[in-house]
């Protein structure tokens, strides 16, 4: 019976946990990173985000042409 009791316990304590982790997982905002590549409203975009986003844009350019692409894809003001 004891075992029983601890195993009900157990289980109800467990679900108990993945209820509160999921709530937490849905009450968070999206990113600027997601939000950029899914074209929802505009969000001020980390420089570290703008980095990644340019070098992938970048992909297959080599020397004064990447440079050049870098220069002007992060100056810009998009997102």
């Amino acid at each position: 019976m004891k075992v029983l009791t601890l195993l009900v316990l157990a289980s109800v304590l467990g679900m108990s946990s993945v209820v509160a982790h999921a709530d937490t997982v849905a009450k968070k905002e999206p990113t600027a990173k997601t939000q950029a590549i899914t074209g929802a409203a505009p969000v001020k975009v980390s420089q570290q985000d703008k980095m990644r986003l340019c070098a992938k844009q970048a992909t297959g350019k080599k020397g004064p042409e990447r440079k050049a692409f870098m220069k002007t894809c992060l100056s810009s003001k998009k997102a």
